[in-house]
């Protein structure tokens, strides 16, 4: 079995929460566009934007849940 060290938890922590702030900047980035007057589909604005948003959060999340499972199982 391999052994888990302690930086690859925190290098796992740090990546699930650049994500998660990837994604809060996205959202933004897609609500204050569409505040502003767009010549571009507002709604494929939007549609991209939260599909981002979504996708990118997971990774983070599920990333962050990796390094707190590889604590639990330190």
């Amino acid at each position: 079995m391999k052994k888990v060290t302690h930086d690859q938890i925190v290098i796992n922590e740090k990546l699930g929460d650049f994500f998660v702030d990837i994604a809060k900047l996205v959202f933004v980035g897609v609500v204050l566009s569409t505040l502003l007057d767009m010549a571009e589909s507002k709604g494929f604005v939007l549609f991209i934007g939260t599909w981002s948003t979504v996708v990118l959060g997971a990774m983070g999340f599920i990333i962050y849940d990796k390094a707190n499972y590889l604590k639990r199982r330190r």
